[in-house]
Parts: C-alpha cells; structure tokens; sequence
C-alpha cells in the first residue's frame, strides 16, 4: 500500500468520523493486499508516523480532526472488544465517583469478551469478564464513548468479581440522594 493510497483512505473515513481502525477494517479498504503484505505495509506506516499502533491489530489515525479531543482511550476501547458487550466498571467508576479516594492505574471495564489487558498508546485497559447479560445500572455517556456502570453497580461487579473492597467508602443516604441529583441534572 502507498502511502498516498492510506493517506486517501484515512481522510475519506475521519470525514465519517472514523479515526481508530482494526485490522478486518484495514483489510477491507486494502483488499488487494495479502494479509502479510497488509502487516508489513501497517508496519511500515506506523513507523514514518502516517499510522499509530494502539495496541495488537489496531491502528489510529494521528492526523484524524475526528480524534475526540477528551477521553480517547474510552472512545477507541469498543475496537477491542468489537463483538462483544462492555462498560466502564469497578475500581475507575468507584474512582470517579469519590467511593475509593485513589486514581486506579488504569481504566476497568467489565466485558462479555475475554479477559484481558491491554497497553495502548493512550493507557492502560482491563477487561474483566463477565456472564451477566443485566443491563440494569449501565447508561451510555457520551462524553466517554462508551457505556458505564453506576457506582452502585460498579460496587456490585467489583463484589462479584472478588476484588478487594477494603477501599471502598460508600457514602452515606444523604451523599447519596446528592450525588444522585448532581448526575441527573449533569
């Protein structure tokens, strides 16, 4: 692939919005290209700068004016997960909401996919799987791109998935009832 021919591509696809890409994506806008020469073509353009690797597979465009400009890694964070269910989650919901006073070292997302993490350009991402199929306490922001937990639900996951609760505080009724007519008037 030419430069020039990625270049064209990944302007037609930030005009749509698009700024992060997959490697099935980048195999449809290249289809004649063998997957090997694909790789070493990705390869290649990430190197001069044309591409950013975000992690295994997946690519941004660095030139993108669509890249949200608050929020990235959450915005990029369903490419990994493409197939399958997730949201923003345990210790970095409970973080934001003041229920553990620290900053988690990354973001935690529950997910009907595999565990896993994941070191991209832009930070650090665990997927901590789950069966459940309740949607009950999640809601889509759309500063984050993404979907998230409510702190009670984000308490509940972490409960069910064993982590340690020794550094939760769970605020107090009248807390919450604040805290919960500061998010809806949000």
């Amino acid at each position: 692939m030419r430069a020039m021919d990625l270049l064209q591509k990944l302007d037609e696809l930030d005009r749509q919005g698009v700024w992060v890409l997959d490697m099935p994506r980048m195999a449809l806008l290249f289809p004649d290209e063998s997957r090997e020469t694909l790789r070493t073509s990705l390869a290649r353009h990430c190197k001069t700068g044309l591409l950013q690797r975000f992690t295994k597979g997946v690519f941004v465009n660095p030139r993108a004016l669509s890249i949200p400009e608050y929020y990235t890694l959450l915005h990029a964070t369903p490419m990994l997960h493409p197939l399958e269910f997730s949201y923003l989650s345990l210790e970095a919901v409970l973080s934001d909401a003041g229920w553990i006073s620290q900053i988690p070292m990354c973001e935690t997302f529950m997910t009907t996919g595999r565990s896993g993490v994941f070191y991209t350009c832009y930070g650090r991402l665990e997927f901590t799987h789950t069966e459940s199929q309740d949607s009950s306490g999640i809601y889509f922001n759309s500063a984050y791109g993404c979907w998230v937990a409510t702190p009670e639900r984000a308490y509940t996951d972490l409960k069910h998935v064993g982590r340690c609760l020794d550094l939760v505080e769970i605020p107090d009724e009248e807390d919450m009832t604040e805290m919960k007519a500061a998010h809806v008037g949000a």
